[in-house]
Order: structure tokens, then C-alpha cells, then sequence
């Protein structure tokens, strides 16, 4: 196995639930890192990660028993799926995630997994630049406030640890910063507000983020916004495919901090200069 693929087992899990968990599956198979389903891992001899139905009592039986077979093989993670959420002791090596179980928010919780409990190394939005493993607490996704200027942006990126790097790197730039995780969370901010540039990924859970660039740039109002797309391999058609969406640029992860800094400003001069 990849040390970059993580194999994934759940216990007791109805079908709605079993639905969501391989639909996480297939996004994450073009993900870094990506995940898999143990029984279709062969040569894994046990899953890195196990998922238990926690309101079921015989599935916390099994799961007692499988964590304590496999324990010493290497290390399980465990996650609780459970309609109400315990009061958690920060020591509890157990996470819990609420029913019903949502694509993106276990997405969300199975990188964190990956990098805290078996030591995957986040992707790198700018060379050179790690991201610590405490910083993975930080609530990435709730807008922030830095400098005092009247820019806002928008972040649109379905990995935590990449939006806490823009975090980062967007504090002495712009006043305002949004974050989405979603398509369907950037559409709706996008129809809340005005935005003075947009960082858009391009592979997105929901949604092809060239849908999203083309939507923004076909809008009466918004359509002059600066749209910047996110990726990891821009190829002949990549580009192709940005233009005809109407971007009006890329920046290739990982990037160097004076390329993106040189971009954006290049782009928030040209608003000075026109408003």
C-alpha cells in the first residue's frame, strides 16, 4: 500500500451511510491523500481506519474486538458515528462525527486522521512551508478579519490543511477572507456577497470548480471578479478548459510566496485602479 493511500473499514453501518462512505471513496481516489475500502485492499492486512456505528451495541462489540486483534499489527484509528455527540476529553483518541454522515465533513475528518495519527504529510500549497500539525485545530473554514482594508476574498478549497495555508498567506493582503469547502458553499457566498478576488481549486467534491468560474464570469454583476485557479498539474487542456470557463489565471501548487504575492496584487491594483 502507498503511503500515501489510507484503508478505510466500517462497522454496522446502514446503507444511506455505506452509500456516502463510497462516494468518499471515489473523491479521494484523485485526493492526497487518498482512501480506500479494506476489502478492496488485498495485501492491506489490517485498515488504518475503522468507522463504527456507535448507536449500534453489537458494532461496538466487533469493533472492541477487531481493534484489540489488529492493535498490534499497527496503528487503527477510530471514528464513532453516533446521533449525539459525548462530551469529548481532549486524551480520548476516539473521534466522533454526527449522524447523518456528510461527504465532505468525513472527507474533512479523514485527512485530519491521516496526518495527526499516521504521520501523512499535508499538500503543500507554498514551497518549503509544512503545515504544523496543531494548526490542523484551527477552524479554517469560519471567515477571518486582517488588515485593515476594505479587500475581500474567497478561498475555495475542499482540503483543510491548503486553507489554512491561504489563511496564512492572505493576512497582510486582504481585510476579509471567505472560505468554502464545498461548491455549493462557494455558490452561496458568491450570491451573499462581493468579492474582490476569488481562489478557486479545481477539483472540487460536489462540482468541477471550471462550472463554478464559468458561473461567476457569465454573472452580470460579478463577472469582472478576478478568478484564480488552484492546481497541482496544469496541462495543455487544463488550460484550455480555464479559458473557455473565463479564468483569469493559475497558480500550480506548490507555489512560491513572491509568484502569489506578485499575482494577486497584480490583480487587487488593477480593481484599485478601475473602481
Amino acid at each position: 500500500m502507498s503511503k500515501n493511500t489510507f484503508a478505510v473499514a466500517s462497522i454496522g453501518f446502514e446503507n444511506r451511510d455505506q452509500n456516502v462512505l463510497i462516494t468518499v471513496m471515489a473523491l479521494a481516489k484523485s485526493r492526497s491523500p487518498s482512501f480506500d475500502l479494506f476489502e478492496s485492499m488485498p495485501d492491506k492486512g489490517w485498515a488504518d481506519i475503522v468507522l463504527v456505528d456507535a448507536d449500534n451495541t453489537d458494532s461496538v462489540r466487533r469493533w472492541d474486538k477487531y481493534v484489540k486483534l489488529n492493535e498490534k499489527k499497527g496503528k487503527v484509528s477510530s471514528v464513532m458515528l453516533c446521533k449525539d455527540i459525548p462530551v469529548q476529553n481532549p486524551n480520548d483518541p476516539i473521534r466522533y462525527i454526527s449522524k447523518p454522515l456528510v461527504a465532505t465533513r468525513l472527507l474533512t475528518l479523514l485527512e485530519d486522521i491521516a496526518i495527526k495519527d499516521h504521520g501523512f504529510k499535508a499538500p503543500l500549497v507554498f514551497e518549503g512551508e509544512d503545515v504544523d500539525v496543531e494548526e490542523i485545530e484551527l477552524e479554517a473554514s469560519a471567515a477571518f478579519k486582517g488588515t485593515r482594508n476594505g479587500i475581500r476574498a474567497l478561498v475555495v478549497d475542499d482540503s483543510l490543511p491548503v486553507r489554512i495555508q491561504m489563511k496564512k498567506a492572505l493576512q497582510n493582503i486582504a481585510g476579509e477572507v471567505d472560505f468554502a469547502e464545498t461548491g455549493e458553499k462557494a455558490r452561496n457566498l458568491i450570491d451573499k456577497n462581493i468579492y474582490d478576488i476569488i481562489f478557486l481549486d479545481v477539483i472540487l467534491p460536489d462540482v468541477d470548480g471550471y462550472d463554478i468560474c464559468r458561473k461567476i464570469k457569465q454573472n452580470e454583476e460579478k463577472g469582472n471578479t478576478p478568478v484564480i485557479m488552484l492546481t497541482s498539474n496544469s496541462s495543455p487542456a487544463d488550460r484550455v478548459k480555464g479559458k473557455l470557463a473565463g479564468c483569469d489565471t493559475y497558480l500550480i501548487k506548490p507555489l512560491r510566496h513572491d509568484i502569489f504575492e506578485a499575482v494577486v496584487r497584480e490583480y487587487l491594483d488593477d480593481i484599485q485602479e478601475s473602481s
